[in-house]
């Protein structure tokens, strides 16, 4: 089987995954979210092995995704699952995530570990009872960190930050900001394209980019993103590699669910 790609839309995880089990499709199916975190569908035989998307994996990641009603898909045969963790068909997990929907009242979370946090006003005023951990976060989140980096900042796990930030999302305390990060494996992909038209040596080109930006490991604002990708570019000394290098870097944006 070929690659896939297209937009994400109602429905459509469901079509796709019951398409790829009756093609006996092996691969990668990743999906990109303008304002999430990246999630990935891992199959072998037409089964869904494995399921990761931010913290969530496996039916929980699959229930998460299944709510998404945006961004970009694209699937690559002949990669591998990193593990192994699910057996069962696809029809099958597919009824369990819609179960999983309807018990948590047709959602599984509010947010994800890159999404980006608001205060609307305080629990102090008797409008919404939080649990602690919710507590806890809203008094640290800022308009700009990330709920991942909230948790680095906070100590706790992952997992409870996030749900702590959806509960303060469903009460009304906070609000999700209308900003969308880069994933940090883009920049890997990006580096790897340009590697194979410059060789090694567009490696260099890349962190010098990223360290001029002040970009770092983690996930960045994706309006810096047009600033790296001139960076890089103005570095290819022909014409014709930087044009080959601007076109994959524009389908790599459409994967990622990053085009403008």
């Amino acid at each position: 089987m070929g690659a896939l790609y297209g937009d994400l839309e109602e429905g459509v995880l469901a079509n796709l995954l019951q398409y790829l089990a009756l093609s006996q499709a092996d691969g990668l199916l990743s999906l990109r979210h303008p304002t999430r975190v990246k999630g990935d569908v891992y199959l072998e035989r037409g089964r869904v092995v494995h399921v990761c998307a931010g913290a969530r994996t496996d039916l929980p990641a699959l229930a998460e995704l299944m709510t998404w009603r945006q961004g970009r898909f694209s699937f690559r045969s002949g990669v591998s699952a990193p593990r192994r963790t699910l057996g069962d068909s696809v029809e099958r997990l597919l009824l369990q995530a819609a179960q999983a929907l309807d018990d948590g009242g047709g959602e599984v979370a509010c947010v994800d570990e890159d999404a980006v946090l608001n205060t609307t006003t305080s629990p102090d005023d008797g409008r919404a009872a939080v649990s602690l951990t919710a507590l806890h976060v809203w008094r640290r989140v800022d308009g700009h960190s990330s709920v991942r980096q909230l948790a680095e900042a906070s100590g706790l796990p992952l997992g409870d930050v996030i749900s702590g930030a959806s509960e303060l999302v469903r009460s009304g305390l906070a609000v999700t900001d209308d900003v969308r990060l880069v994933d940090p494996t883009f920049v890997g992909a990006m580096t790897q394209e340009a590697v194979d038209i410059l060789g090694p040596v567009a490696e260099v080109f890349v962190e010098d980019a990223l360290y001029e930006l002040g970009i770092d490991d983690g996930p960045f604002d994706a309006k810096a993103l047009d600033e790296l990708v001139t960076t890089v570019a103005t570095q290819f000394r022909r014409s014709e590699w930087q044009t080959d290098f601007l076109r994959r870097v524009e389908r790599l944006r459409r994967d990622y669910g990053l085009s403008a």
